[in-house]
């Protein structure tokens, strides 16, 4: 049986999975610094609520939504009023908080059923990883969280951040771990060629559907992250 599937409100992503995200699917974002992460999501959250009518909840372990909103608002998102029409919830933990989250579960899971949310998004999962000193720790976890929030019943994003290696050949990985744990994983690069920066998008796993395997090149224009598509070759006679 094919999986439902959901628009992701990213140009050129929905082409690569053959359609959009998996219904009920976590996927792990990764990339470096300057990679586009937080733009990301914050567009499939936005084109979620205004296109398709999908509220959705943005939990950041990272950003406040003081410095969030306006850096957005460049690409017309009015994350502000999403909030007053409840069609967003964003909910920050500071640093020094992120250790109530996994008490405040429960209580989070009950807030998106009772508003209706079908799209979570977490910015980014590495500062909650890095609470945990051992690597058994931090696995166990990350897992738990990832865990939870498949029992939410939502499409999720979550944001972490890639471990540099300089040998760019090597599969992608995150400080988290959060990879091993999800549906899928989609990494973001944002590498230096030619004396200029470029980036691109790869689908590396992704359970449920049929996707490229291809890396294609993107970039983030006035509306956001928008992934090339290359043009269809003719047909060999």
């Amino acid at each position: 049986m094919e999986t439902s599937k959901v628009r992701s409100g990213i140009p050129g992503l929905d082409t690569m999975l053959g359609g959009g995200l998996p219904k009920h699917s976590i996927t792990v974002v990764a990339g470096g610094t300057g990679s586009g992460r937080t733009i990301f999501l914050s567009q499939f959250l936005y084109n979620g609520a205004v296109l398709h009518k999908e509220p959705g909840l943005f939990i950041s372990f990272d950003d406040q939504k003081e410095s969030l909103y306006p850096s957005l608002a460049q690409f017309g998102w009015d994350l502000m009023e999403l909030e007053r029409t409840q069609q967003l919830v964003f909910i920050e933990y500071p640093h020094n908080e992120l250790a109530a989250f996994p008490e405040q579960e429960s209580a989070m899971r009950d807030l998106v059923s009772t508003l209706g949310i079908k799209r979570v998004v977490i910015d980014s999962i590495t500062p909650f990883s890095l609470m945990f000193s051992t690597p058994e720790d931090r696995k166990l976890n990350v897992m738990k969280l990832v865990s939870a929030i498949k029992g939410w019943k939502v499409t999720a994003l979550i944001s972490a951040e890639t471990v540099h290696t300089p040998d760019t050949s090597h599969f992608p990985h995150t400080v988290s771990g959060a990879e091993s744990f999800a549906d899928g994983f989609i990494h973001l690069s944002y590498h230096k060629q030619d004396g200029k920066r470029s980036r691109s998008v790869e689908i590396v796993k992704m359970r449920g559907c049929k996707h490229t395997h291809e890396i294609r090149r993107a970039q983030i224009g006035p509306q956001g992250f928008v992934i090339e598509i290359p043009p269809r070759q003719p047909a060999k006679k």
